[in-house]
């Protein structure tokens, strides 16, 4: 009998994937991915039997890595952590639908919200949310809702997957809604391939974002009004203090 691994594999720095995760890697003969993160994996798969499949065949490459599994060790990788955004959840529908009972473990990982705050400073130290832009599994309006209401609750907002080039305008819609709720000199974060080659960070004020465009490599950290930036660092203060801020 084999084995399912679900190996979250962080933001693509190896230094930065936890050793749990890469004793899947290593105990198992095939590994499965998008190629894009099995490329930045590549020193700890060297050698072993690599199967991909294009972006939009998510459930078919973990069907790939169920069916291979029953007589193999495979790992299926997800960027991230597998159940943050990942593919973690899909695997567990994929074996209640096909009625499969097999050994499976899941790691953990470094999520893109977590690298992209440590790259930016403190900002997420208290109260956030994540939100995903991608209207493939969530309508519009549902993501728009969510917008609303995370802006009403004044939280510190971590938006994935914030423009394709099939989506570009949405983004700009669920700013506005944000726009209700925030001063135009709102510090916001914009990181691009955190820990990755090409690795790009910058805080601007959250006015700026209308006139800026992104990508689907890009993960955006909109403070709230406890977020104040010192030395270059966007920070969201606990209250521990009670101070004002300054």
């Amino acid at each position: 009998m084999g084995k399912l691994y679900l190996v979250s594999t962080g933001p693509g720095a190896i230094d930065l994937i936890v050793p749990r995760a890469v004793r899947a890697l290593e105990t198992s003969s095939i590994v499965v991915g998008h190629q894009l993160y099995l490329d930045l994996i590549q020193p700890l798969i060297k050698g072993k039997q690599q199967l991909s499949t294009p972006l939009g065949q998510e459930v078919e490459r973990v069907d790939l890595a169920i069916q291979n599994s029953r007589e193999n060790t495979v790992s299926l990788i997800s960027r991230g952590d597998s159940r943050v955004y990942g593919l973690a959840a899909l695997a567990f529908e994929r074996l209640r639908q096909q009625g499969v009972i097999i050994d499976l473990e899941v790691s953990p990982g470094l999520t893109s919200a977590t690298a992209s705050a440590s790259l930016l400073g403190a900002p997420l130290s208290h109260d956030f949310v994540a939100l995903s832009l991608s209207d493939i599994l969530a309508p519009r309006e549902v993501i728009l809702k969510r917008a609303e209401s995370a802006c009403a609750g004044d939280f510190v907002s971590v938006l994935y997957n914030i423009q394709s080039a099939r989506r570009q305008g949405l983004i700009y819609e669920v700013l506005e809604k944000f726009k209700v709720g925030r001063n135009g000199k709102t510090p916001c974060g914009v990181v691009t391939n955190a820990y990755r080659p090409g690795e790009k960070h910058q805080i601007v004020a959250f006015e700026e974002l209308f006139s800026m465009s992104f990508d689907m490599l890009t993960t955006l950290v909109i403070g709230n009004s406890a977020t104040v930036v010192y030395q270059n660092r966007m920070i969201t203060r606990r209250g521990y203090l009670n101070d004002s801020g300054k």
